[in-house]
C-alpha cells in the first residue's frame, strides 16, 4: 500500500463547475492501493483494489437494474444544459447554465427546475425535498423491496470496509445513523441512500445533500469493453481508475468529475454505486407521521 501526499495545484476550482474533464485534467492515474493526503495532512481518499466480493457486486448489479431510469434532476453533475440532451418538455426554456424551468400544462412557469437527462437511480431512503415533501423509501425500494434486499450484502460489505479504513468519518456518520429513525437507515450500515449511475460522465461538481462530515463510498461494475470514467480531483490533478470490486473512499465535497466513458459495443456498460447518508434525514419522523404531515399540508392548499 502506497501513501501519496499531493499539493493542491488549483487553489480555487469554482471556475471548473459544470465542465467536463478529460485525460488532460490529471497528472497521475492511481490504479493501486493508495492513501492520498493533501500537504496539510487532510485525507483526500483511500483507494483499494479488488477488495470487494465479486459475487456480491454482481448480485447488487443484477438486482438493482430496474432502479436505473432516465432522470433530469442531477443539476450541475449533468453539465450545462444542452436542449438535445433534455427530456421533451414543451415550452421549457433555459433559466440558468445548468437548469431548465418548464412551463406547466396550464401555461404557468413550474417551480421545479430540471437539467440534462442521464441514466440514474436511487435506492434506499430519502428525506424531504421540494418535489416530495415527506421522508420515504425510494420508488424502487418501495416497489421492489425483495430486489433491494438482494443488494444489501454488497452495501453492507462496503460499509464494513468504510468502518475499517476511515473509522473516524464512519463513526461520525454512524452516530447520525443512530439518531435517525430506523425506517430510513439501510440495514446494518451507516448509509441511507445509494445513487446508481449508468454510463454517466459527471461534470465537475460537489456532492450535495449528504452528510458533510462523512465520506463518499464509490464502487463500480464495468464490462471489458468499457474504458475511461476515471474519477478525478482536478484541483490536485489526480485520478482513480475504478474497476470491478475496487473501493474508493473519497472526500466528495471537493470538486470532482469523471473522464469520458468509451464502449466497444452497445452491450458494454459502466455502472457505479455511490453510498452515503442524507444529512437532513435525522429530522424525519416515523413513516405514519410523515404521511400525516403531508395530509395536513395538502388540506391547507
Amino acid at each position: 500500500m502506497k501513501t501519496l501526499t499531493v499539493k493542491r495545484k488549483i487553489i480555487n476550482g469554482d471556475y471548473l463547475i459544470g465542465s467536463f474533464l478529460d485525460e488532460t485534467s490529471f497528472d497521475e492515474l492511481i490504479n493501486f492501493d493508495c492513501d492520498v493526503y493533501d500537504v496539510s495532512g487532510v485525507l483526500l481518499a483511500k483507494f483499494r483494489k479488488n477488495i470487494l466480493s465479486e459475487s456480491k457486486l454482481l448480485e447488487c448489479v443484477n438486482s438493482t437494474r430496474e432502479a436505473i431510469v432516465k432522470m433530469d434532476n442531477r443539476g450541475i453533475a449533468s453539465g450545462k444544459v444542452d436542449l438535445a440532451k433534455t427530456m421533451n418538455r414543451a415550452g421549457a426554456f433555459v433559466t440558468e447554465n445548468f437548469k431548465l424551468q418548464p412551463i406547466t400544462h396550464d401555461g404557468r412557469m413550474s417551480k421545479f427546475k430540471v437539467g440534462n437527462c442521464v441514466l440514474n437511480g436511487l435506492i434506499g431512503y430519502m428525506d424531504r425535498t421540494v418535489m416530495m415533501p415527506y421522508c420515504r423509501k425510494t420508488a424502487f425500494t418501495k416497489n421492489e423491496f425483495e430486489k433491494f434486499e438482494k443488494a444489501l450484502p454488497f452495501i453492507q460489505e462496503v460499509d464494513f470496509h468504510y468502518s475499517e479504513l476511515v473509522n473516524d468519518k464512519w463513526k461520525i456518520q454512524k452516530e447520525y445513523a443512530k439518531a435517525t429513525h430506523k425506517n430510513y437507515i439501510i440495514q446494518d450500515t451507516a448509509f441511507t441512500t445509494v445513487t446508481i449511475n449508468k454510463d454517466f460522465q459527471t461534470a465537475v461538481h460537489k456532492d450535495a445533500g449528504d452528510l458533510k462530515q462523512g465520506f463518499g463510498n464509490l464502487s463500480c461494475y464495468k464490462t471489458k469493453g468499457c474504458k475511461g470514467g476515471y474519477f478525478v480531483l482536478p484541483q490536485w490533478r489526480i485520478a482513480f481508475d475504478l474497476d470491478n470490486c475496487d473501493l474508493l473512499l473519497v472526500d466528495v465535497h471537493q470538486w470532482h468529475g469523471n473522464t469520458p466513458i468509451t464502449k466497444e459495443s452497445e452491450e458494454d456498460e459502466r455502472i457505479s454505486f455511490v453510498m452515503y447518508l442524507r444529512e437532513n434525514i435525522t429530522e424525519c419522523l416515523a413513516p405514519s407521521k410523515e404521511l400525516e404531515r403531508v395530509k395536513r399540508a395538502n388540506n391547507k392548499l
